[in-house]
């Protein structure tokens, strides 16, 4: 059985030996400045190390059980930041250094040993194991810090593409943005004003990344919601309003930006429509996918402005309507796309009325 000397916290060292003598002379040496735990049996050593906090072990090379540069290696490989030390006579040099070239052991001393010397080599033996166990530690916090700033890195570096997509379209619209901008020059001060606010709102839109809530959406209900909250447009304006949707059909969509998007191609049905006008809407599965057209018997849309609708400052005044500014088809396209789906236009020119259709991935 084990024998403790100290009772404060100290750093805790296992000697074994077969020789009782010698583990009694280590205890008094030792015992002072350490918690010294010694044994005569090489296995018990092993589970008390097993299943204590150790720093350093100190173990007798010839034992009648095992030889310590055995019982020694068998630590290492279960606890490789405990500190090793061999004790041997001169006849086992060969097989102490082989094991200290293995990294089994830190240091051997020959018997019989000087107390100094002991003291030294153990002093020694501690400050490695701190400094192993400190590099242990600052080399999992590199670690650590290596794949946040990887991570880290890897995110600015997407947001970095994202803004210098968006820089590019921008540039790229920059000549039509400007025209767009000097159309609207001549107008009141009212309309001027609308514009500015319409701006801000498009570009806070433009430039932040959608936060999408995907459920499975009926989407007759919600078309359902919007043509209530219109109806009364609709009348005013004496437009005929006939809808066909599945009552059970459902996408995977973010209900609030569905609503959006579909809310802005039914005003738009509305507007271009005029009096004594029609709007159409349908809905059904094509496929793994669900469409919802909205077609009205409005102005119509002229080749070249079929795709035109989607972009920010490419339609000319003259083609939006007179109260618009061109930017809520572009925002139903950026929402679309985010959810997964399609959106365009289909017209045969001016004068043939104009459909707007919506394809989202069906819910199952």
């Amino acid at each position: 059985m084990p024998e403790t000397t100290g009772s404060r916290k100290k750093r805790t060292l296992v000697i074994v030996d077969d020789e009782q003598s010698i583990l009694k002379e280590l205890r008094i040496l030792l015992g002072r400045m350490y918690t010294v735990h010694v044994f005569t049996n090489p296995e018990e050593a092993e589970v008390f190390v097993d299943n204590n906090e150790v720093d350093l072990v100190v173990s007798d090379e010839m034992m009648p059980e095992m030889r310590g540069s055995e019982l020694l290696a068998r630590i290492h490989r279960k606890h490789p930041d405990i500190c090793n030390i061999v004790l041997s006579g001169q006849a086992e040099k060969d097989d102490i250094v082989r094991a200290v070239n293995d990294g089994h052991i830190f240091s051997f001393l020959y018997k019989p040993t000087e107390r100094q010397q002991l003291l030294n080599v153990i002093e020694k033996g501690l400050e490695n194991r701190s400094m192993k166990l400190k590099l242990a530690e600052q080399n999992l916090q590199l670690k650590e810090y290596s794949e946040n700033l990887e991570k880290m890195v890897e995110e600015k570096t997407t947001q970095l593409v994202k803004a210098y997509d968006r820089l590019n379209v921008l540039d790229a619209n920059k000549m039509y943005f400007l025209v767009y901008l000097s159309e609207e020059m001549d107008s009141s001060l009212d309309r001027i004003q609308k514009l500015a606010e319409e701006l801000l709102t498009y570009f806070a839109f433009a430039g932040s990344k959608l936060q999408l809530n995907l459920v499975p959406v009926n989407l007759k209900q919600v078309v359902d919601s919007i043509l209530r909250d219109a109806q009364a447009g609709f009348d005013q304006a004496g437009v005929t309003l006939e809808t066909a949707i599945d009552a059970d059909i459902q996408v995977m969509a973010d209900p609030d930006y569905l609503a959006r998007v579909v809310r802005v191609l039914v005003d738009n049905a509305l507007v271009f429509s005029g009096e004594g006008g029609k709007v159409n809407i349908t809905g059904g599965a094509v496929e793994e996918r669900v469409r919802l057209c909205i077609a009205d018997t409005g102005k119509g849309i002229t080749r070249d402005n079929l795709k035109k609708v989607f972009v920010p400052f490419m339609i000319s005044r003259e083609d939006r309507h007179a109260k618009g500014f061109g930017l809520n088809l572009p925002m139903t396209k950026s929402i679309t796309s985010a959810l997964g789906g399609k959106i365009w236009a289909e017209s045969d020119g001016a004068g043939t009325g104009a459909t707007f259709c919506l394809e989202l991935n069906r819910s199952r």
